[in-house]
């Protein structure tokens, strides 16, 4: 518990025995990342062995068993399963919808300071809000692209960063323009691009219909690890426009951001560790395509 609690940089306790009998071995709270004023709070069971879990090169598998055992009607549960031979601690969200097949989770599974922001994405799941771009209704332009690239570049730097319900602020930097726009893109896809840009905001603001981390990656510079993922967010129910007399039509507005956790070498030992903690999520792309 004290190694999940400090990588949380939050406070728990232990069950009561009534608690217990409902195989809830653990409480744990923190300040939510995004959400200033609000905590996470999050219910866990403790699980060892090989009837529960297994490493694998990079992550681990947690058996039916264990996610059966975990799996709750109206709230979710964090399996955290322990490798008592190499000494290792990792961690599942099941949720009440959760199948109870063996599962396999990677490497940024294992307990450390990103942690917290992968437990506030994941224990927000399901929540009440709009989701899959509900409403939005995007124009599909048909103008010259340079003379459009201009006035869109300016919408898109006037955003400067948007929250997003799984994943917090996320900014809008040269990084994802040059990305979008870089000189061997096919034009149709920067077409996409800038039709979909001027909508950011709205979209960004609702849960996304599907979410998958696609890249992940670990560094070490200088004394502190550096935890890249990136994350493609799909929003299924933004409608198209061809003109303001035409019917719309589904389209599926594809979204990747870079989320980068830095935090020390050493955090289990540093007691100063919130501090030395930093996280940014930046936009990478944005397009649509036909449903």
């Amino acid at each position: 518990m004290a190694k999940v609690v400090l990588a949380c940089r939050g406070e728990g306790h232990w069950g009561s025995r009534e608690e217990d009998n409902s195989k809830i071995d653990m409480f744990f709270s923190a300040p939510h990342p995004w959400h200033k004023g609000e905590r996470l709070v999050v219910l866990a069971q403790i699980k060892s062995g090989s009837s529960s879990g297994s490493s694998l090169a990079h992550g681990f598998k947690l058996t039916g068993s264990a996610k059966s055992a975990a799996i709750r009607t109206n709230h979710g549960v964090c399996v955290v399963w322990v490798d008592r031979d190499a000494n290792r601690i990792f961690w599942a969200y099941v949720h009440p919808t959760t199948t109870s097949r063996p599962q396999e989770y990677g490497a940024y599974h294992e307990v450390a300071p990103p942690m917290l922001y992968d437990l506030a994405r994941c224990a927000g799941l399901k929540r009440p809000g709009m989701s899959g771009g509900r409403g939005i209704i995007v124009r599909k332009r048909s103008s010259e692209l340079g003379a459009r690239r201009k006035r869109v570049k300016a919408v898109y730097q006037a955003f400067g960063k948007v929250i997003n319900p799984a994943l917090g602020w996320v900014e809008l930097t040269r990084l994802g323009w040059r990305h979008m726009f870089r000189k061997g893109r096919r034009e149709e896809n920067k077409a996409s691009s800038l039709d979909l840009i001027p909508y950011l905001k709205k979209i960004l603001e609702q849960w996304p219909s599907a979410h998958a981390i696609t890249e992940h990656k670990t560094f070490e510079s200088n004394g502190y690890i550096h935890r890249v993922c990136e994350h493609l967010l799909k929003f299924d129910q933004v409608q198209i426009q061809t003109n303001r007399l035409a019917d719309s039509d589904r389209i599926v507005a594809h979204i990747r951001v870079v989320e980068e956790v830095r935090y020390p070498r050493n955090w289990a030992s540093n007691v100063m560790l919130s501090q030395l903690v930093s996280r940014r999520v930046v936009l990478r792309s944005a397009y649509w395509k036909d449903a």
